[in-house]
């Protein structure tokens, strides 16, 4: 195995790494924040081309870690040269922004190093996905099954050749939700020119009534060798991967399939290293056949009304409705239609099966809350649904600002606190928990960008139920563009007040515990929130928090 490809499976890697310590991203931010760092040799002392491939390689990089939120391990090592294709070697389009935050070479001149951060657009990961015909690990898509015929050269039909073919085949297929159900061809001819009449033939007895219909998605994988192995050791390989169109008004061969093609050359034929290299070169072929494949299931769609039971409050709402649906284009046009005291509706759209809605409704991992029953309510669809937020830890504070920013914590005329804590650079930001008397750094990242912070006396603390008094600070550093401000929830997530901060850099405040509760949220944002187009410079804020 070359350099590249060990560099390119330690970068997928890596990102793993990274992500299975660390929780999903929340759907419904515009933009992902990542850090990712490439080494690049330096050549014949020439340290500016060597900066230029370390940054090409580190954007490379930072959007592959981004793509590894939305796909599993063993689909990122599976699909790698498509990813590499897609997003790896086209960067630029899916970047925002790009932060240096460390650069520099080895004392002898022999390899340079550079650390960055970036945002990267959420949408466009997704608009990738679409277009490549790619399942995201969140979407709760069922798999679909095709009919996949399987029309090889009699040595290509052993059982060894075949049963390493159909496994390599299924693997990539994986991440499109896609499961074959083979068919032999057992040596038969099946030309192109035969046509569809000559596949439909060859399907099982039970799905003889679908022959006439388009709701079959059916595949044919044709493999040829020239020569023929005992005519000589060396020779080519062709794959064709053909998509078969069922709709009526195709009625020629050359209108109704969609096919995808490789070729390799080999000297010897060495079955462990010829499948999966020829299977990658059709897969860099084949998005045309996948985006075919996925529009035989669909519907025209049904209008459903749904209801949810057991949200505390209307952020919980939100989160649950991003969770469920925004990742997710089975449904569309989903609209809230009624706001209840023990439950919300929303219309929708979906474009799936309808005995396959329940299924959407399975509970998500590492989500806040689980749903505990689907059941059909008249003409409603109701979800009951079990909240069960527990506030994610923070971590020690490491002194990855500015200098300038830094200086604003060690200046005596500021009198800001040293932080202790941070909140986590890429948590799914659920709720953090905000420690007594401890102060904390976070950095809101951009105007979509939030903190909530759950906030409660401590135990050991000998407090009287009617004076549960919080004392709050709260202290900017550095320059931004952005309107910071502060809202309070108390305990059951009821709005009781906010506090728009504008320019200011320091600011005080108290808030009482009612009698009978426990605790109270603060949530960090800022003023407009997420605007569609809005950049430039400082379009974040960096703060301090502390509570006593």
């Amino acid at each position: 195995m070359n350099k590249y490809r060990l560099s390119i499976i330690r970068i997928i890697s890596t990102a793993f790494l990274f992500l299975g310590l660390l929780s999903a991203p929340l759907m419904g931010q515009s933009l992902l924040v990542e850090q990712a760092e490439s080494t690049i040799e330096i050549k014949q002392d020439n340290l500016v081309r060597a900066k230029a491939e370390a940054l090409k390689t580190a954007k490379g990089n930072v959007v592959l870690q981004a793509v590894a939120r939305f796909l599993d391990f063993e689909s990122m090592i599976y699909l790698k040269p498509l990813l590499i294709q897609q997003f790896f070697e086209h960067p630029d389009f899916y970047i925002e922004s790009i932060r240096v935050i460390s650069e520099g070479n080895t004392a002898d001149l022999t390899e340079f190093t550079l650390n960055i951060e970036t945002r990267i657009f959420h949408s466009r990961l997704l608009a990738a996905f679409r277009k490549l015909g790619l399942v995201t690990e969140q979407e709760r898509i069922p798999f679909m099954d095709v009919y996949l015929i399987y029309d090889a050269d009699h040595a290509l039909r052993q059982t060894r050749v075949l049963n390493l073919f159909l496994e390599q085949l299924q693997i990539r297929l994986r991440p499109y939700r896609i499961r074959t159900r083979v068919i032999l061809t057992k040596g038969r001819k099946l030309p192109i020119e035969a046509g569809l009449p000559a596949r439909l033939a060859l399907l099982p007895l039970k799905s003889a009534e679908k022959r006439n219909g388009t709701n079959v998605a059916l595949l044919e994988l044709k493999l040829r060798l020239s020569p023929q192995p005992e005519k000589s050791p060396q020779g080519k390989l062709i794959a064709q991967l053909i998509f078969w169109s069922q709709k009526r008004d195709f009625s020629e061969s050359s209108i109704s399939t969609t096919m995808a093609t490789a070729e390799i050359s080999y000297k010897t034929w060495n079955t462990n290293v010829i499948i999966p290299e020829i299977l990658d070169q059709l897969l860099l072929q084949w998005t045309p056949v996948m985006q075919h494949i996925v529009t035989v299931n669909q519907v025209s769609g049904a209008q459903v009304k749904l209801k949810f039971k057991g949200l505390p409050g209307p952020i919980e709402e939100q989160q649950l409705i991003k969770t469920l649906f925004r990742n997710n284009p089975r449904w569309k046009k989903l609209s809230l239609d009624t706001i209840s005291s023990n439950f919300v509706s929303y219309k929708a759209l979906f474009l799936g099966p309808l005995k396959q809605i329940i299924q959407e409704f399975r509970s998500p991992k590492n989500a806040p809350f689980r749903i505990t029953s689907v059941n059909w309510e008249d003409n409603d669809l109701v979800v009951q649904v079990e909240w069960n937020e527990v506030p994610m830890p923070l971590e020690l504070f490491e002194t990855t600002l500015t200098d300038d920013v830094f200086s604003e914590i060690d200046s005596e005329e500021n009198y800001i606190p040293e932080p202790e804590y941070q909140v986590p650079l890429r948590t799914f930001k659920q709720t953090f928990k905000l420690p007594f008397a401890k102060a904390v750094y976070d950095h809101i990242r951009h105007r979509g960008d939030s903190t909530l912070f759950r906030i409660e006396v401590p135990k050991n603390m000998n407090v009287n139920e009617e004076n549960k008094l919080i004392n709050l600070a709260w202290f900017r550093l550095g320059t931004t563009h952005l309107n910071p401000e502060l809202t309070i929830f108390d305990q059951n997530r009821n709005r009781k007040k906010s506090y728009l901060l504008r320019r200011r850099k320091q600011f005080t405040f108290q808030y009482r515990i009612p009698v009978g509760q426990e605790a109270f949220y603060l949530r960090i944002s800022d003023e407009v929130g997420f605007l569609k187009g809005v950049a430039g410079s400082y379009q974040s804020f960096h703060y301090v928090l502390t509570a006593n």
